[in-house]
């Protein structure tokens, strides 16, 4: 298989990133923060790239598929790996997530396409694309990116260009949930920035890892940063963001008409008068975004879950590749992860808006056991450790590993404090069965070993 060069690494991790968040969430935040939501997006890929600064040191360190699985496991223990995978695991439902946005906008254009078929279709089309090896998935995240980005900076441009500035800077309009409401907004945004981190996972796949993986997540977060935060001055500065209490998602003309979620979309329907400036937008820049965030999340996905299916927390035929090296029966659990709630859901926008909310806090969940890992990389990893150019002291460790996860403690504190009694209950039902899975799975694993010996 063809080693991932650092062009590769950057493609499939923008790509990731660029997805169904900044869509989606970048109103919800202005009904924290209002127009300075263009800062929270600054301040909050800063605060990511800070967050996981020990996990993109570690894992340059040791390059390994599945790094956060791997890394839960060798500085802790199986079981902590267990709770850590199960976490992760049903945290996959955001190939969903994706797969609703994509119904949403595609069927704003094609309002006779029915919304379920068109989520489904979209999943199994990168199914297919990706069948052929990740080599295939960089090819089309390519080409994809490319149109996406046009899309996003024509959005910004007619934006700007028609920007009401009072409806952005305006005293009234500028953290207007004070400091607390800012906080909130950066822990929000935070999930829909951190997707480019998750190209660690390529560790044993890239051409020099030690390299290209620390330098493709650097350049990966400040290129969202100025390109979201664009998006979102130029979302407050198209309508009037009337809070949700005083009719603002039932009042046309407003940016939450229709929902928070639906802020982006408004504002590009109100500054691109040319229908045909609109749709393309909509196709391949909303549509785009999803689709780029699903393709590459096959693979991304599937590098920890083989790991874990090696362990014994999964099948072991889930692990089985195709002559592509491709997990292909671990691609269809996905499948199954985006299709079931598409089918399921009565009201896939109402299932998009839950979705989006339980896979954002499980996915800073999922960074706290991995997080620590830095602290044992010197013990564990002697020789790589040495070699390393992230070569520290000890007090620097400590440093460069605690600070950090207490920042990412302090974001789930913010996360969970938006989340209606509902998210919160689903959220914690999946930590708790995580954790009757970790110990039930640990104990099933040692018994199967102990007959294999």
């Amino acid at each position: 298989m063809k080693k991932l060069k650092f062009s590769d690494l950057f493609a499939m991790g923008l790509g990731t990133t660029i997805g169904a968040g900044v869509f989606t969430l970048t109103g919800v935040a202005m009904g924290y923060t209002g127009g300075s939501t263009f800062l929270a997006y600054l301040a909050g890929s800063a605060i990511i790239v800070f967050c996981m600064l020990p996990i993109i040191i570690a894992g340059s360190i040791v390059p390994r598929r599945g790094i956060f699985y791997v890394l839960s496991k060798e500085t802790f223990s199986n079981k902590v790996a267990g709770v850590h995978f199960g976490i992760y695991f049903v945290g996959r439902i955001t190939i969903a997530t994706n797969a609703t946005a994509f119904a949403m906008y595609f069927t704003s254009v094609f309002t006779n396409v029915n919304p379920k078929l068109a989520g489904i279709a979209v999943v199994l089309f990168f199914f297919v694309s990706n069948y052929f090896g990740v080599s295939s998935a960089v090819k089309v995240q390519k080409i994809m990116n490319a149109v996406l980005v046009i899309a996003l900076l024509l959005f910004v441009a007619v934006g700007l260009l028609n920007m009401d500035a009072d409806l952005v800077f305006h005293e009234d309009r500028l953290f207007v949930g004070g400091p607390a409401g800012f906080f909130s907004a950066i822990s929000l945004l935070v999930f829909s920035l951190s997707g480019g981190m998750s190209i660690l996972n390529y560790g044993d796949m890239c051409e020099n890892p030690q390299r290209d993986l620390p330098k493709a997540c650097f350049a990966i977060a400040a290129t969202v940063a100025v390109l979201f935060a664009a998006v979102a001055l130029a979302t407050a500065g198209a309508l009037p963001a009337v809070p949700a209490s005083q009719g603002g998602t039932a009042m046309e003309g407003t940016l939450f008409f229709g929902g928070m979620n639906k802020a982006v979309i408004n504002a590009a329907e109100q500054n691109m008068h040319n229908k045909a400036l609109l749709y393309f937008f909509l196709l391949g820049g909303a549509c785009v975004a999803l689709t780029t965030s699903i393709n590459s999340g096959f693979s991304n996905y599937s590098a920890a879950c083989v790991r874990a299916a090696e362990d014994g927390w999964l099948p072991r035929f889930l692990m089985k590749e195709n002559k592509y090296g491709t997990p292909v029966y671990m691609h269809l659990v996905f499948v199954l992860f985006a299709a079931l709630p598409v089918l399921l859901a009565p009201d896939i926008t109402a299932l998009n808006a839950t979705l989006v909310k339980v896979g954002s806090g499980l996915q800073v969940l999922c960074n706290l056991f991995p997080n620590l890992a830095l602290l044992s990389m010197k013990k564990l990893h002697p020789a790589e450790w040495e070699a390393s150019v992230f070569h520290m002291s000890d007090t620097m460790v400590k440093l460069v590993t605690i600070v950090p996860t207490a920042a990412t403690v302090a974001l789930v504190y913010f996360n969970f404090r938006t989340y209606t009694p509902t998210v919160l209950t689903i959220v914690l039902c999946v930590c708790l069965a995580s954790v009757v899975y970790a110990f039930v799975g640990d104990w099933r694993i040692q018994r199967l070993n102990g007959k294999r010996s």
